[in-house]
């Protein structure tokens, strides 16, 4: 808990200024974010403090519907690594096309931390990860269509075409406050076929979203494993500045069994490139209680 405290202080003391996305030129735009955390769980009863992730995205609009995108990304002050780095093609009539290395299309929550209402992830993350191939979408305001072609869905250092991997999604807005996504996620995984059925759907209004996921798992890891996994979350922003989020997962296979976590994250925005929040989780059925503070810049 001292270094808790510790990374309180420093935080509070470095960060004098906020960073604002870096515009090059018309075309050519950066943005990223630094994440730091500290740790504390009762299992282990051993406290972390760790510069979680960098990442820069640069991103450059050629115009007439052209766009290229390369992130160099680095995780515990590790290597740097290209995370992902891809060309499309969006027509006027909503045809769009990517080649490249890019994120599958699956799961409510992000892969990035910018994008969580709160530190962890949730006992069901099981999507597919960063991909090697190509992908074609369509679609309007209110529903759009997405089927793409990999190397992998799930490991994104293969680059190998010699075992496919599939995605498709269809998704749907029928109104503005509320979104829903069903994702089909296949690959032949030399011995055995592994799929993953993913749905969700989130309502945002006001100051209240609510999401709900579910997975199913077929031939997880290895033949005749199946399960399956689920999300219920729901966050509310109360006031400008601070918001407070609530979330149940679970995950439960033939192999490994079942895996329950609640989450408690109130949240505080400090500038709008600044943003630090707090974690209470447990791990039901292992009975271990998890502590974190995060801080995120981005730019």
């Amino acid at each position: 808990m001292k270094k808790l405290l510790l990374l309180l202080t420093i935080l509070t003391f470095s960060a004098t200024s906020s960073f604002a996305q870096i515009k090059i030129t018309d075309n050519f735009t950066v943005t990223g974010f630094f994440d730091m955390s500290s740790t504390y769980d009762t299992e282990s009863k051993s406290n972390n403090l760790s510069f979680d992730q960098f990442e820069v995205d640069f991103i450059y609009n050629y115009g007439h519907g052209l766009s290229a995108q390369a992130d160099i990304n680095s995780l515990s002050g590790g290597s740097v690594d290209l995370e992902q780095a891809f060309v499309t093609y969006k027509a006027p009539n909503g045809f769009s096309i990517t080649g490249g290395k890019f994120l599958s299309c699956s799961g409510w929550e992000t892969a990035e931390p910018t994008g969580l209402y709160q530190y962890s992830y949730s006992a069901t993350l099981v999507y597919g990860g960063y991909q090697n191939g190509a992908a074609v979408g369509f679609g309007n305001d209110k529903v759009g269509f997405f089927g793409s072609v990999v190397s992998s869905v799930w490991d994104g250092s293969d680059t190998s075409f010699d075992d496919l991997g599939f995605e498709a999604q269809v998704a749907f807005t029928p109104v503005e406050a509320f979104t829903a996504k069903v994702a089909y996620l296949w690959e032949d995984m030399g011995g055995f076929e592994q799929s993953l059925l993913n749905g969700w759907a989130m309502y945002a209004t006001g100051p209240v979203t609510l999401a709900a996921e579910y997975n199913y798992l077929a031939n997880w890891g290895e033949s005749g494993n199946s399960g399956y996994g689920w999300i219920l979350m729901g966050n509310m922003a109360l006031s400008d500045k601070v918001g407070a989020t609530v979330r149940y997962s679970g995950l439960d296979t033939d192999t490994d069994g079942k895996f329950t976590e609640i989450t408690f994250s109130p949240s505080y925005t400090i500038t709008d490139n600044w943003g630090v929040l707090a974690e209470l989780r447990r791990d039901i059925d292992s009975e271990v209680t998890l502590f974190a503070f995060e801080s995120i810049f981005t730019f």
